[in-house]
């Protein structure tokens, strides 16, 4: 069968569908991955086509690069567009949304919706048509689309494929979508997707928001309360190829942990909050080797050089890294999450107690981003699930102090719990079906959608 894979032109968006997409390609699929070319803008990328060749699948290139219609203010009305606290509140009220579900409804409101109309503002785009209307030419058998990036649904419908959202992150938008029904307020993905729907003849409805299933590859202690209709999968990370550094080839000589930080943040926000420079207080000084993948802008948070156990890398693929690793701290993101999942390793996740939310200003040749938080989006849920399973430990920069730091980290690695602990996620995620496994699976709900 024909396949067709959409999303966001951005590699947080593209990297977790490649297994997926060379499990149908090794099945003796034709597999593709159609988006906008991307702009330049550090939301999206430019030239998104060449990650995708790079990946070893066949990219279709829709449109011709534009500004995105919030970020960098494409659409006239893009002010109307950026998520704001009172909207927020207001909602929070009228949906009935407990204090412990503010953490999702403010991932949706201030970031999932916000990234959905950059490419999905009132007056459809011509990137986003150009997908629909390659779909129409090229006929998959099956679509499977970004939940941040639903014009994948349109182009399903519009050719009559089978379609279904894989997610990247938990499932926000049917988390949402299921608090909106019944409340008298209107879901703002029908405002998202309806005007593209309604050029194409389209009714909004609930396959249309959510797909015919899900490709759901999060463990059920990371997942929201939904009712769709969920085909569990291995999340398996990816970064990409790279020549393997010689030095991790050869077994540490003491103890490594890895330090990451993330990409995203540091391409928007300088520094970091005070955190960095606690964390290296924290290793400085232990029997420890510490590879610490950061770049200038996040070494802007020290205040002076990185202790002399830390090794400062800009960029190491984790699938190389965390083989080598006891133990890594990182800031929370599924991706990094999965990556020493995968690897059995305990993991030391910085969170904070604020919720997550950005909300945005706009001055005169721009738009002032506040980033009102200081930890990455996903930090709760993922530090709540390696705790529960004592897999790690929480880290709060803002109410431990370094000493606090260096004493959960000596914990983690001194005490055997947490590597039976991280064997277990890892024991876990090996038996959830992986992405070869899934392809009968896809193959039926595609022939029963149809």
């Amino acid at each position: 069968m024909r396949v067709m894979f959409t999303v966001f032109p951005a590699p947080a968006h593209f990297l977790p569908i490649v297994p997926y997409a060379w499990a149908l390609q090794a099945a003796g699929h034709q597999v593709c991955v159609a988006a906008p070319p991307g702009v330049a803008t550090g939301v999206a990328v430019p030239d998104f086509h060449k990650a995708v060749t790079a990946a070893g699948l066949t990219a279709v290139s829709c449109g011709e690069p534009e500004p995105l219609s919030v970020h960098d203010r494409g659409y006239p009305g893009f002010a109307g567009l950026i998520p704001t606290i009172e909207e927020s509140e207001r909602l929070v009220t009228a949906l009935g949304i407990s204090p412990a579900e503010r953490a999702p409804w403010d991932v949706f409101h201030h970031f999932a919706l916000l990234t959905m109309r950059n490419y999905h503002p009132p007056v459809p785009r011509q990137d986003v048509v150009a997908v629909v209307e390659f779909a129409k030419e090229w006929r998959p058998d099956l679509v499977l689309w970004d939940p941040w990036f639903p014009c994948g649904a349109v182009a399903a419908r519009a050719c009559g494929a089978a379609h279904a959202r894989v997610l990247h992150s938990p499932d926000y938008t049917a988390w949402a979508t299921e608090k909106y029904a019944g409340s008298g307020e209107r879901n703002p993905l029908i405002g998202v997707i309806e005007p593209l729907a309604e050029r194409y003849g389209q009714q909004v409805d609930e396959e249309l928001l959510l797909g015919h299933w899900t490709v759901d590859p999060f463990p059920a202690g990371m997942r929201l309360p939904t009712g769709v209709t969920r085909l569990p999968a291995r999340y398996v990370p990816y970064t990409g190829g790279g020549l393997m550094a010689d030095w991790l080839r050869r077994p540490p000589s003491r103890p490594r942990v890895a330090l990451s930080l993330g990409v995203s943040m540091r391409s928007f926000f300088k520094g970091d909050w005070g955190r960095l420079a606690k964390l290296m207080e924290a290793v400085g000084g232990l029997d420890i080797e510490v590879i610490a993948t950061l770049d200038a802008n996040q070494l802007l948070d020290l205040p002076g050089p990185p202790p002399d156990n830390v090794r400062v890398l800009e960029y190491v693929p984790l699938d190389q890294l965390l083989p080598t690793c006891s133990a890594i701290i990182h800031h929370g993101s599924i991706g990094t999450f999965v990556a020493a999942s995968a690897a059995g390793v305990p993991q030391l996740i910085c969170d904070t107690d604020e919720p997550s939310r950005i909300v945005g200003t706009p001055v005169e040749g721009g738009i002032d981003w506040d980033l009102k938080c200081q930890k990455q989006l996903t930090a709760g849920r993922t530090s709540r699930y390696v705790t529960e399973r004592g897999a790690g430990v929480r880290l709060n920069h803002q109410t431990q102090s370094a000493a606090d730091i260096r004493a959960e980290l000596r914990r983690v690695l001194d005490e055997p719990s947490f590597q039976k602990g991280a064997q277990g996620i890892h024991e876990d995620w090996l038996a959830t079906p992986s992405p070869t496994d899934i392809v009968a699976g896809l193959e039926r709900l595609t022939a029963a959608a149809r």
